[in-house]
């Protein structure tokens, strides 16, 4: 059990040591005087010694005060950066997510603003690459969402983002009115291929009983919002997860093609953490608006 006094007491004590002043102390913590010197005299009392000699019209630390003072001082400055990992800034929470390039554009982006309306926003510092970072080294970074595989690092948290549908999408008119996509209707050089995901035509095509052909595969992009929208302008047909084409299917932009079995589903963005910011109040709130964004489409 850890022998602490009062922990008022010892605010009390610590900012009038610091700023040299009761009255000082008392604007700092929104106190009154009387209260500041109330509050030093119960530590006093505890402690055994005297922390301030009293002067007519001031007050000036004794030795065993200005050991103290610095001490506390240095301890409050530690608890203070301990605690700032969890402790909102003023009127608003700051949280730096990285995420993968295609996941921020086109899933992410659009539904800010809905965040940002919410009251006291949490303001969000959103910066990508293809690559995931490596959490325990770049602290700046609060969360990663990562894209294909969950993040297997010790001191890292990675929990999948739900189960996604992987189905072959395309321009309306790429097959004419037909929605089917068969071996039949495989063009040569129309499959677009999206480099990062870890669903490719070959497991599509396996998952059909569809026997791979030379000549089948056409463009090939690093980025799924790429392929996406080559598939769109009618280049090709591409294989990726209808979460991404979310805003390209709603405006008709690209339709689904069906196959004779139902489409592959697979988790393929995970929501990462270091460990050590579990139960952090932005990142548990963060988390629970994303959950629910996801849960909505």
């Amino acid at each position: 059990m850890r022998r602490i006094p009062n922990f008022a007491a010892i605010k009390a004590f610590e900012a009038a040591a610091r700023l040299g002043s009761f009255s000082a102390a008392a604007d700092e913590l929104h106190l009154s005087v009387s209260a500041i010197s109330h509050q030093i005299r119960n530590l006093e009392a505890t402690l055994g010694v005297e922390l301030f000699k009293r002067n007519p019209r001031s007050v000036e630390l004794s030795i065993q005060g200005r050991a103290l003072g610095g001490k506390l001082t240095q301890a409050l400055d530690g608890l203070e950066s301990a605690l700032s990992l969890w402790m909102p800034l003023p009127g608003q929470s700051s949280l730096a997510v990285h995420c993968s390039p295609s996941f921020a554009s086109n899933w992410l982006s659009p539904r800010l603003p809905q965040l940002m309306s919410e009251p006291n926003p949490l303001n969000i510092r959103l910066t990508s690459s293809a690559v995931p970072p490596e959490l325990t080294r770049h602290e700046e970074i609060d969360v990663a969402i990562t894209y294909g595989a969950p993040v297997n690092c010790l001191g890292v948290i990675s929990e999948a983002l739900g189960i996604e549908t992987i189905a072959p999408m395309s321009a309306p008119s790429y097959l004419g009115v037909t929605r089917y996509l068969e071996y039949e209707t495989i063009k040569p050089g129309s499959l677009i291929h999206s480099q990062l995901s870890p669903v490719t035509w070959s497991d599509w095509l396996v998952h059909e009983n569809i026997k791979e052909v030379s000549g089948m595969h056409g463009l090939s992009f690093d980025r799924a919002a790429l392929g996406l929208l080559a598939a769109a302008d009618g280049l090709g047909i591409v294989l990726e997860s209808t979460r991404l084409a979310e805003n390209e299917l709603k405006k008709g932009n690209l339709v689904i093609l069906n196959g004779h079995k139902p489409p592959l589903q697979q988790e393929m963005h995970f929501f990462c953490y270091r460990e050590s910011m579990k139960g952090s109040r932005k990142i548990e709130r963060f988390r629970a608006w994303l959950m629910k964004q996801i849960d909505l489409v």
